[in-house]
């Protein structure tokens, strides 16, 4: 049975992309999977990153593996076992994944882009967006896996009815190149408000909504259910999107738009008046919203907002099944 380590940076969306692909590795053969949880020292990552991209740091690492030597550079690694298979997305572990791999000799794959990083230091890159690399798989969206739990227990837990038809709106806040002024929050009450005698609203908030917007939506906002994630954090969104037709989110969390995307919904994105997302992720967009995957709207123009379901070509595969059949062609050997 092979050991996968799953380094996580503590940001709920990149772990969930490491899962999504462990599930996809389960496919081969059973797997021991390890979590840990690493937050890169400061002052470590500049020294790491310059010995990663030598080969005397190569050679260096390759030739002394050891807890401590881990420790120089992060905190919370305490595990000391080998890893046949590394997983990791978000640039705070890029580095650890790069320097265990190379300590044990380990098969490694890395989610997203690895920034200032060799991509030769990872055995494959998953990608949304294909950047040129010899030892990348590019896939229809982010690795995220499908919803694994009891949907009659979800909707009987939050009085639900999975015979209706609900929409989900997914909030986020500041990031990326996006910034929400109290306009933005009125105009997206209205909307759902205007709609709300038609569909029935699933709603939930996240750790960047700020909290006077948070509670002005939780009373003003006409839905079946809201989840006021600062004030109460419930982990919905998964089920809400299962029992959803449609999907709304702001489009300022990658995840999140992955997230609907690969639940194979049609995703309408909406952005505030305030927004400039850097080039990889307006190219991410842009892939999505030409492969009709995605609707992007301004939220000061959801009034006279209509969307045709008929407009969207969701993915044919679930995001898991298409890690698999791509891994099964471009990495059997080193997995099996």
């Amino acid at each position: 049975m092979k050991k996968v380590l799953i380094l996580s940076d503590r940001r709920a969306g990149h772990f969930n992309q490491s899962l999504a692909v462990a599930e996809a590795i389960k496919s081969f053969g059973p797997v021991e999977e390890v979590y840990v949880e690493v937050k890169v020292k400061k002052l470590g990552k500049y020294l790491l990153r310059i010995l990663l991209n030598s080969r005397m740091g190569q050679k260096l690492f390759k030739s002394r593996p050891s807890l401590k030597m881990i420790q120089i550079f992060y905190e919370g690694y305490e595990w000391d076992g080998q890893p046949d298979i590394i997983i990791s997305a978000g640039k705070d572990t890029s580095l650890l994944n790069a320097m265990l791999a190379l300590m044990y000799g380990s098969t490694n794959f890395f989610i997203g882009h690895p920034k200032k990083l060799d991509h030769s230091l990872f055995s494959t890159v998953l990608t949304v967006l294909d950047l040129g690399f010899d030892n990348q798989i590019v896939l229809n969206v982010a690795p995220t896996r499908s919803y694994n739990g009891d949907l009659r227990v979800f909707a009987t837990t939050y009085d639900l009815d999975p015979q209706y038809e609900y929409y989900t709106l997914l909030i986020g806040g500041d990031g990326s190149g996006y910034r929400f002024e109290e306009e933005d929050i009125e105009q997206l009450i209205t909307f759902v408000n205007a709609t709300a005698d038609k569909v029935k609203w699933l709603i939930t908030t996240s750790r960047r909504t700020p909290e006077a917007y948070e509670a002005k939506m939780e009373k003003e906002m006409q839905a079946e259910c809201f989840i006021a994630f600062n004030k109460n954090p419930q982990k919905v969104v998964a089920g809400f999107l299962e029992l959803s037709t449609t999907v709304f989110v702001t489009e300022e969390s990658a995840s999140m738009v992955s997230e609907g995307v690969a639940f194979r919904k049609p995703v309408v994105t909406l952005s505030p008046e305030h927004h400039d997302a850097d080039k990889n992720y307006q190219k991410i967009l842009q892939k999505f919203s030409t492969e009709k995957r995605i609707q992007r709207v301004e939220i000061s123009k959801l009034e006279n907002f209509k969307t045709d379901l008929e407009d969207f070509r969701l993915l044919e595969l679930d995001s898991c099944k298409e890690i698999a059949k791509k891994l099964k062609y471009h990495l059997l050997e080193e997995t099996s």
